[in-house]
């Protein structure tokens, strides 16, 4: 990776619509030497989608709440398979990280109300393997795919 692939990189972070005629404009080289290094970049795995930031509210997932939560000697993945199942109509499971300390897993879900919320919960720690959570609520976004 040079400083060419990561300012193409940041001007995909800032909108992955841009063209590759308006990529190689911004980094001052042809649009067939864009592609050949978008190629690469998705090839190698650097680039591994593009995406769409998302109006929650509009879609009725305007709250986002973190879950924290333990496991016993249950496989991280096995839970991990177990929770994506629960996402709804209601509910959207967007992430989930294994993280270091007290806690297993970190989840990031959208969700319509409280008491979507509280159904999430209910069948989250009915989970086989999760013997804990904590739950933190955003009481709103300053920065989203910064």
């Amino acid at each position: 990776m040079d400083a060419t692939d990561r300012q193409i990189i940041s001007l995909l972070r800032q909108n992955s619509r841009l063209s590759q005629e308006q990529i190689a404009r911004a980094v001052n080289l042809s649009r067939p030497a864009i592609h050949e290094r978008l190629k690469r970049l998705e090839t190698k795995q650097v680039i591994r989608g593009y995406t769409t930031l998302i109006n929650w509210r509009a879609i009725d997932l305007a709250l986002t709440a973190f879950i924290w939560i333990g496991i016993d000697l249950t496989p991280c993945t096995k839970v991990f398979a177990e929770i994506k199942a629960l996402s709804n109509d209601e509910i959207l499971v967007e992430e989930c990280h294994r993280v270091t300390g007290e806690w297993c897993l970190l989840l990031k879900i959208r969700t319509s109300s409280t008491e979507s919320l509280q159904d999430f919960l209910d069948r989250l720690r009915a989970i086989s393997g999760v013997k804990s959570t904590m739950t933190n609520i955003a009481l709103s976004t300053l920065g989203e795919a910064l």
